[in-house]
């Protein structure tokens, strides 16, 4: 097999954030740490967004630290033109030839964001280094003010706005935070640091995944009341204005209305059921020998996988999609009793599912699936059934569920007894 095409390029700046660098080339491997002797960083090439980026200038005495990647050649188009009026340049680092960027600076640029800084100051970080930027004063954006790439350590923070939303109960759509849990901890490992979140101080928090099923899209959650499009706004700029924004409800009246005058129009569609988890609940049904319980550890971790693959057709090499879902279930937000499976007598896992619960009392499917040997002979309705009883157990008074309208889920879900409760679109700028 021949191998890829590829090239070295040296990261000073911002692309030294895995997100920003992987979201333009999702090929990007990290080579490792390096320094351009005759070289110095500064913060001087004006931006289109009105603020300064940094640049790096010949210097003879100056050495500009930044980290070298390896990227498939197919991704070169997409680096050149994420860094306009930038010139590339090819220099060699310890005998080896790699390419970056520079720019005729200008001493009198207004000076830089500070999202922009913390950006590029976390990613210098993240490979070991120590803050090496010049010490520009950054200036608020005025768009986002407060504005910085979250961590994982943000988890909190963001579950606890979704929380308040969700209670709140308002026309909002907000996700669940175990939705937001599993973007972060079952990414796609072909997609790695995707998607990327963005915390705008104590008000709300912008998503936006450049790889995933809509590409470029943008969710934006805040405190209930507050004013979204400030945010989204933000997001766009930074998208060159290709983003979608996701999880709008159609009952959203205020939001759609500022999309609209924004020249939106909708796009894709989802539905969203809810289940009231009061009063007696149906009993589950299944023939003599079939099981319903919890997965039982690592053990029946590529049972559990197959059945999902086959589900969703995952077009996944089977020994990615397995380290997937180990990955998972090693992360600090699985909980092993609500990974719940349907065995068959023979042992095979025939239907599967996740649920999560949260302080507002919601709990939420993600992911459902059964195997296509078994659909249509009530495995699926069966630990569905399950899932609502533990569900109430555990003290949720509501399950909700979001699907792909086109799908036959739709009419799973109606037929299990779920309310359809309306229609989550995604918008696309024209």
């Amino acid at each position: 097999m021949t191998a890829k095409a590829t090239f070295r390029y040296f990261a000073y700046g911002s692309n030294l954030w895995l997100p920003q660098i992987r979201s333009r080339c999702p090929s990007a491997k990290v080579i490792g740490a390096a320094t351009l002797e005759g070289w110095s960083v500064v913060c001087d090439k004006p931006s289109q967004d009105g603020s300064a980026k940094l640049n790096i200038r010949a210097d003879p005495s100056g050495a500009a630290q930044g980290v070298i990647y390896e990227i498939d050649e197919s991704d070169r188009r997409a680096l050149d033109a994420s860094e306009p009026e930038y010139v590339p340049i090819v220099l060699e680092v310890d005998g080896s030839p790699v390419m970056t960027y520079t720019y005729e600076g200008d001493p009198h640029t207004p000076p830089p964001y500070d999202w922009y800084m913390a950006m590029a100051r976390s990613g210098a970080l993240s490979h070991g280094l120590v803050d090496l930027h010049p010490a520009a004063e950054a200036q608020p954006d005025p768009i986002a003010p407060g504005i910085r790439p979250a961590g994982r350590d943000d988890l909190g923070f963001v579950s606890s706005i979704l929380s308040e939303g969700m209670a709140a109960e308002t026309d909002r759509y907000y996700i669940h935070p175990g939705d937001y849990a599993w973007w972060v901890h079952h990414y796609d490992p072909r997609y790695p640091d995707q998607p990327s979140t963005w915390i705008q101080n104590d008000s709300g928090f912008a998503t936006i995944d450049s790889c995933g099923p809509h590409e470029n899209e943008i969710t934006v959650f805040t405190r209930p009341g507050l004013d979204r499009m400030p945010l989204i706004h933000w997001a766009q700029r930074r998208l060159g204005n290709k983003g979608e924004v996701g999880f709008v409800s159609d009952d959203d009246r205020e939001l759609i209305g500022e999309l609209e005058a924004d020249g939106y129009r909708p796009d894709h569609v989802y539905r969203s059921y809810r289940w009231d988890l009061i009063g007696e609940l149906p009993k589950p049904e299944l023939p003599a020998g079939w099981t319903l319980r919890s997965v039982a550890g690592e053990g029946e971790a590529n049972s559990r996988r197959e059945a999902s693959h086959a589900a969703f057709e995952s077009t996944m090499p089977a020994a990615l999609h397995l380290q997937r879902y180990l990955d998972f279930m090693r992360s600090p937000v699985y909980v092993p009793e609500h990974d719940l499976v349907a065995v068959s007598p023979s042992g095979e896992i025939a239907s599967f599912m996740v649920w999560w619960g949260d302080e507002s009392g919601v709990a939420q499917i993600e992911p459902f699936g059964t195997h296509p040997d078994y659909q249509r002979q009530g495995v699926g309705r069966a630990l569905i059934r399950h899932g609502l009883r533990e569900m109430k157990a555990a003290g949720m008074h509501t399950c909700r569920v979001v699907t792909d309208e086109p799908r036959e889920a739709t009419a799973f879900y109606e037929t299990v007894g779920f309310a359809d409760v309306g229609r989550i679109r995604w918008w696309r700028p024209v």
